[in-house]
């Protein structure tokens, strides 16, 4: 499940999969959308996968 953390990347998300207590992403790698963004609001990390338990699914 959990790869290792990436360096420089902070994540508010809980309920992700990846999300670590320090707010660090254990994902290893990301996907960051929308190919057509034209402001921060229009992006999205596209690695996201509900945690266990999270109620999210």
């Amino acid at each position: 499940m959990m790869d290792k953390e990436i360096k420089g990347i902070s994540c508010d998300v809980k309920n992700c999969k990846y999300h670590d207590k320090a707010n660090n992403c254990m994902a290893g790698h990301i996907n960051v959308g929308n190919s057509s963004a034209t402001s921060v609001t229009d992006t999205k990390c596209e690695t996201f996968e509900c945690n266990d338990g999270c109620g999210c699914r």
